[in-house]
């Protein structure tokens, strides 16, 4: 592991020049200090004691980052004692000791973490290469393809059903299929998410799950170069998109098993609660209920995956964007939940910590969503060894603000194998219901 060397407007400086206010970043590897952070600004004299008992004798000072600068180095007003005979190692101190067990405590419950991500990174592989054979059998009438997305949808609503722990994970992969798989099963599991959130029944959320993973599903009767096309649109090319939620009752109703509450979700998810949607121009409870959540995270979902990644916002940006942008268009109750259920910092979102140091949040904590999951950006830490933390073990560091995709130094989105895509998929922390889906 190399070690942090100085910048030009850093310094290095003996421990003993510190202060609070002073910003500052250990020298040593992550892995040979007892400290969760490799940087940090110093707030106690208790945290320079820490670092002094634990034998740390130089850290690098970063000046943009501090309040004040390190306190001058004394210099020996006496000659230097003669060498002294070498005295028994002193007893490792109580304060270092612990901080060393609580470490190694965090990595076990770190590796624990790690297993399960990727696990569910499996699952969400295995189901998003079966999405693409499921609608083709779909718009061929397939009965078998409505059974099997009956299946599907049912296991996974299952999972938000049986365990309230149930996790939203960031699944930070590069998409290998075309983007409207994705799209649909995000749709599908955040849609899930918030269907069980609100209270549906298990029929009520097979059906919303059915109805949000073939949402778009009549845009496959429409020419791509339509799709494809970066607007402005013409008229006629708006009015030919506006028909595939007709289009897409049209190719569910082969399939005489198809639930009739989502096929008319289908027809009506791009319904606006002000009236001000698509086909119908239908307003506030006239829309069912299933098709005001697709309208919710669908939205949700293209704000965050734009075909145009310079379009794109962050999970943080998008809420923002709905809350304050498209508030009459969307139910404000349904709204309001799905906001909270994803928390402030939704998955996806990159912050700045208080303590400098830029983060990615992997899941939301079901018991406290201020305090999210994160994987931390350390460049002295290879990526495949990513330092993550649930925030509730930090309360000394705080989330500043959350960071525009576009403004992400390269370096920090290959570390976070971070495409600007925020794609979902559910945990179960406690193994209920038969493992991960």
């Amino acid at each position: 592991m190399s070690i942090l060397t100085a910048t030009e407007t850093e310094q290095r400086i003996k421990t003993e020049q510190l202060q609070p206010g002073v910003f500052i970043r250990l020298r040593d590897s992550w892995f040979d200090h007892p400290f969760l952070f490799n940087s940090l600004k110093i707030k106690t004299p208790a945290q320079i004691e820490s670092l002094r008992k634990a034998g740390i004798a130089e850290v690098i000072y970063v000046p943009e980052k501090s309040d004040c600068q390190p306190l001058p180095l004394e210099q020996p007003k006496t000659a230097p004692a003669p060498p002294q005979k070498p005295a028994a190692p002193a007893p490792e101190d109580p304060v270092v000791k612990l901080l060393w067990q609580i470490k190694k405590e965090r990595i076990e419950k770190l590796k624990e973490k790690q297993e399960n991500l990727r696990k569910c990174i499996d699952n969400y592989n295995d189901t998003i290469q079966g999405i693409p054979d499921m609608m083709e059998s779909m718009i061929s009438g397939s009965q078998e393809a409505v059974g099997n997305a009956k299946i599907l949808v049912t296991r996974i609503a299952a999972k938000f059903l049986t365990d309230d722990d149930s996790v939203m994970h960031l699944m930070a992969i590069k998409e290998t299929e075309e983007s409207i798989y994705h799209h649909s099963l995000n749709v599908s599991v955040l849609a899930l998410m918030l269907g069980a959130k609100a209270g549906l029944s298990p029929i009520e959320l097979r059906d919303l799950g059915m109805g949000a993973l073939f949402h778009d599903i009549g845009k496959s009767k429409i020419d791509n170069k339509v799709l494809k096309k970066a607007p402005p649109l013409t008229k006629a090319e708006q009015n030919l998109i506006h028909l595939h939620p007709r289009y897409g009752v049209e190719i569910v109703a082969k399939g005489n098993d198809f639930p009739k509450n989502a096929a008319l979700a289908i027809l009506q998810h791009h319904e606006q609660y002000d009236g001000m949607g698509y086909p119908r121009h239908m307003k506030g409870e006239e829309i069912s209920k299933l098709a005001r959540i697709i309208s919710i995270v669908n939205l949700y979902d293209t704000l965050c995956n734009d075909v145009d990644p310079k379009k794109a916002m962050n999970p943080y940006q998008a809420l923002s964007f709905m809350y304050t942008k498209w508030k009459k268009a969307l139910d404000p109750e349904l709204v309001t939940l799905f906001i909270r259920s994803l928390g402030v910092y939704p998955p996806g979102t990159p912050v700045m910590l208080s303590n400098g140091v830029i983060a990615l949040v992997m899941s939301v904590n079901p018991q406290n969503p201020m305090k999210p999951f994160l994987m931390l950006y350390d460049p002295d830490i290879p990526k495949s060894e990513a330092v993550m933390c649930e925030m509730e073990d930090l309360p000394e560091v705080t989330i500043e603000k959350s960071l525009r995709v576009e403004n992400l130094p390269p370096e920090v989105c290959d570390y976070f194998n971070y495409t600007g895509k925020a794609n979902y998929f559910v945990e179960n922390i406690k193994g209920a219901g038969g493992g991960n889906v």
